[in-house]
């Protein structure tokens, strides 16, 4: 039970149905975009159920997290040029001989990577596309790429500019009968997501944005029967119940499976073991909440500020008109270097509060290259709407 995966076969076919244009009316073809929250499944069924559902189908298939080489302080631009140095690597034989029967001399993304056929430095590294290109016909397969967190392309001018090369790669790749290469796209934050298609300056205008589908009932019910098969004396339980709890976990696998771990290391019957699954996610929930309210309670008060107004105004958040700045007003007084009295909030002092919780190691506040803001984590967007439900808001430390 300490295996957090579990396999959606059927989801990763309907989706590779899409993507090959055996849907109509799907637009999948030229993109899917598909946002699921953090921690729910989505970034596994990526890798362990789509990847291998479309290899199986024959294709070759591509995948980059910018996640994670964000951390490692890896522009997105590098990150998407090592994985098709790898592809072009993995594949060197067919590709070298494709590319000299092109004419080429050097197959390698400017700037980060080269291949020289026949002497280095010869030619310029070839484009985005010219790269996808050979690959494919060297392969004989069509590509799908395969990009996690996606929206992290969109906080610097390479990364956008990423966007606009594979765009023009998708396109330059199309045939009268499908396209050679197909893009997926997801991210743990709708809004973001939706900045890549939203309007005619983003890359991928016209297309929409997919809600990734939760873990379903099902999943529940395959942990349900582990637990009865390990212990026979809890073979009474109410999936039902158990479903209950997992809701509260918002459907997040990994702190359901540990919390049905402690559930059956204490209980006895079932009974006992549905009260003990209740009671950990309910301190689950209350914990994510502590963490929330012990975070923001800390911030100084124009971060607090402005950190509660983009939580409750989203995509309509304008973080330094006149209204904007009359909302901090109204929710701090500042003093001036001397101490001669009160002072306005400036757009300057707003700027380095936006700034401090973008660097926040909650990672708070995240920005597009133009000039949009959302928070980070879904998340505070629901524990702000509790709170203030519960008419504890703002939180003390």
């Amino acid at each position: 039970m300490n295996d957090t995966h579990f396999p959606r076969p059927a989801l990763a076919a309907v989706f590779a149905d899409e993507l090959m244009g055996k849907t109509p009316l799907s637009d999948a073809p030229n993109g899917l975009f598909i946002a699921g929250e953090r921690r729910t499944g989505k970034t596994d069924f990526m890798r362990l159920d789509l990847k291998p559902m479309l290899e199986r189908r024959g294709l070759l298939v591509l995948y980059a997290d910018l996640r994670d080489n964000i951390k490692a302080n890896l522009p997105p631009l590098e990150v998407v040029q090592q994985v098709l140095h790898q592809a072009v690597q993995d594949h060197l034989g067919a590709v070298a001989k494709m590319a000299k029967s092109m004419g080429l001399d050097k197959i390698g993304v400017p700037g980060v990577f080269g291949i020289d056929l026949r002497s280095i430095g010869k030619t310029d590294g070839l484009s985005l596309y010219q790269v996808f290109d050979v690959l494919q016909k060297a392969t004989k397969k069509q590509i799908v790429f395969i990009i996690d967190e996606a929206q992290h392309a969109l906080t610097s001018d390479d990364g956008d500019t990423l966007m606009w090369a594979l765009k023009s790669a998708r396109d330059q790749m199309k045939t009268s009968t499908g396209g050679n290469l197909m893009l997926v796209m997801s991210g743990s934050h709708t809004d973001k997501l939706t900045l890549l298609l939203s309007s005619a300056r983003a890359p991928f205008w016209g297309s929409q944005v997919r809600a990734m589908p939760k873990l379903g009932d099902d999943f529940v019910d395959n942990y349900a029967a582990l637990v009865k098969a390990n212990r026979p004396e809890l073979s009474t339980l109410r999936n039902s119940e158990i479903v209950k709890a997992f809701e509260h976990f918002g459907r997040r696998p990994q702190f359901f499976i540990t919390a049905v771990g402690h559930a059956a290391a204490q209980s006895h019957d079932a009974a006992g073991f549905e009260q003990a699954l209740l009671a950990e996610s309910q301190k689950q929930a209350q914990a994510d909440r502590a963490r929330f309210s012990d975070m923001f309670a800390a911030l100084p008060a124009l971060e607090q500020a402005v950190l509660e107004r983009l939580i409750v105004q989203g995509k309509a958040f304008r973080a330094f008109d006149a209204n904007a700045l009359a909302f901090y007003n109204e929710r701090l007084t500042t003093v001036d270097i001397k101490g001669k009295g009160k002072s306005k909030v400036t757009a300057t002092q707003v700027q380095r509060a936006i700034d401090a919780l973008r660097e926040n190691e909650e990672e708070l506040v995240w920005k597009s290259t133009r000039g949009e803001y959302s928070v980070y984590d879904q998340s505070l967007i629901a524990w702000h709407a509790y709170l203030v439900a519960e008419r504890a808001w703002p939180p003390k430390l």
